[in-house]
């Protein structure tokens, strides 16, 4: 099966926050669906999300979760991402 990089966006208030996921499924609109019910438990305490176009509104719209893109990849390319993403390099 192949592999997914989902990209989230979480805005709350003016802080936007983006979250990088892999899904395996064996489509893309699996790897959506897998998505979206991954987003709709993204807030633990809000036991009522609203669904909004790709995703949910939490706390009375205070935090919008919305999937951003799906695109195949590998875990190889996912994992070097995220070695670049927090790797601090003092060279």
């Amino acid at each position: 099966m192949p592999d997914y990089w989902i990209k989230i966006s979480e805005i709350e208030h003016e802080d936007f926050n983006r979250h990088h996921y892999l899904v395996t499924a064996e489509s893309e609109s699996e790897a959506k669906k897998s998505a979206l019910k991954f987003m709709e438990r993204f807030i633990d305490d809000d036991d009522n999300p609203e669904k909004i176009e790709n995703g949910y509104t939490f706390y009375n719209n205070e935090i919008i979760v919305r999937l951003d893109s799906i695109k195949e990849t590998t875990k190889e390319k996912f994992k070097d991402f995220l070695l670049k993403l927090h790797t601090i390099d003092m060279t």
